[in-house]
């Protein structure tokens, strides 16, 4: 923040002299750690090679290889950045030519060193630059739910998911708009039990629905409104119903829960409202067009990170809820593992968050609902 001049300059100058000869230090921050080369750059190249973190990868390889050729399949389709990205050398004939040289090497290389050396070698190697330029990555997870759910209206299942409707356009309706004035009448796929699933279901992008029969209905990301999204969970830290370090998925819904009178009034807030469409695949596809992986698959920005990219995310476990972060050895302090950059969200903006995708069902969606930690975002280009 910068601080107005005025007369008091000389006043305020006495009692910062004083403030920091009582505090020695402290009162002066460390230089931003990561400096782009040009500006608007969300990426710094890492040059001294004591600098690069231990590429250890905590997931197996055969997920790895699943999610590279969802990539590559990308690539293949895809020629240029749709999406505003432009630094300087990541073109998609280089994020693809990095991955093909990725896969070759990976399959041969038998030990952790192996890995290192490798990339060492062959790839330079780039860190987001975070939050304040210093590297640190907010990472949270998302996923696929399963909820029970009709096409039709029944006492049990009574609120709606929608379809893009016929008028829509950008910016449409806010939800206070949509839900006050039942704007999407004629539009709705289905119906769920709770309104505060219809509403995780927009959050997560994508969902399956288990029907009376037993068959199950899959639907994808179809549109927004535009709107600026803004985060429930947010909002209940800032109003103080829940610690910061305490907010999760499950914290979340155990809050509305216990005070259901209060729902409404908080999803109001979120101007931004999701549509779906049907889709004929169980396993999700990201904003790239092709299929996500579990551990493998990462939403960001897509205006600062590059689509289809190459990554390596370092999340830190004292930071992150129980759960996720059980090792045999309790000394672990950290996870670490390769991963492909292939969607996005509304909450993941900038190049200080990333959102983990868990995979399908109750437990996917409950390990990613406990994922609440910093760490550091790495991508990688051939040399």
């Amino acid at each position: 923040m910068k601080l107005k001049r005025n007369g008091f300059e000389g006043l305020l100058f006495g009692v910062l002299l004083v403030t920091i000869m009582s505090s020695g230090c402290a009162m002066f921050k460390k230089k931003h750690a990561l400096v782009p080369k040009e500006p608007g750059d969300t990426l710094v190249e890492i040059t001294d090679p004591s600098q690069l973190p231990n590429f250890r990868d905590d997931y197996s390889r055969d997920t790895l290889l699943r999610s590279i050729d969802s990539s590559l399949d990308y690539y293949k389709k895809v020629k240029s950045n749709p999406y505003g990205f432009q630094m300087t050398g990541f073109s998609h004939a280089n994020l693809e030519s990095t991955l093909r040289c990725f896969r070759d090497g990976f399959v041969r290389c038998s030990n952790e060193q192996d890995m290192n050396n490798f990339i060492v070698s062959n790839f330079r190697v780039f860190q987001a630059i975070g939050k304040n330029y210093e590297g640190d990555v907010h990472f949270t997870g998302y996923g696929t739910p399963i909820y029970d759910g009709s096409i039709t209206p029944t006492g049990e299942f009574r609120y709606p998911l929608y379809k893009v409707p016929a008028d829509f356009k950008k910016p449409y309706f806010t939800r206070r708009e949509i839900e006050e004035r039942n704007l999407l009448k004629g539009n709705e796929i289905a119906y769920l039990r709770s309104k505060l699933d219809a509403y995780l279901i927009q959050v997560q992008g994508s969902g399956q629905i288990r029907l009376p029969s037993g068959e199950k209905i899959y639907v994808g990301y179809g549109a927004d409104s535009g709107h600026k999204y803004s985060s429930i969970g947010r909002m209940l830290v800032l109003d103080g119903k829940i610690p910061e370090d305490d907010l999760t998925l499950s914290t979340l819904i155990s809050y509305f829960n216990q005070h259901p009178s209060e729902l409404d009034s908080y999803l109001l807030k979120n101007d931004r409202y999701v549509f779906f469409k049907k889709v004929d695949h169980a396993i999700p596809h990201g904003s790239i067009g092709f299929p996500v992986t579990p551990m493998r698959s990462i939403a960001t920005d897509k205006k600062v990170f590059p689509a289809g990219g190459l990554a390596f995310a370092v999340v830190e476990a004292k930071k992150a809820k129980k759960g996720w972060f059980n090792f045999a050895k309790q000394s672990e302090a950290e996870k670490s593992f390769f991963v492909l950059d292939q969607d996005t969200g509304g909450a993941i903006q900038t190049p200080a968050r990333a959102d983990i995708y868990f995979g399908i069902g109750e437990q996917a969606m409950h390990d990613a609902g406990e994922i609440n930690a910093y760490g550091r975002l790495y991508y990688f280009l051939k040399k």
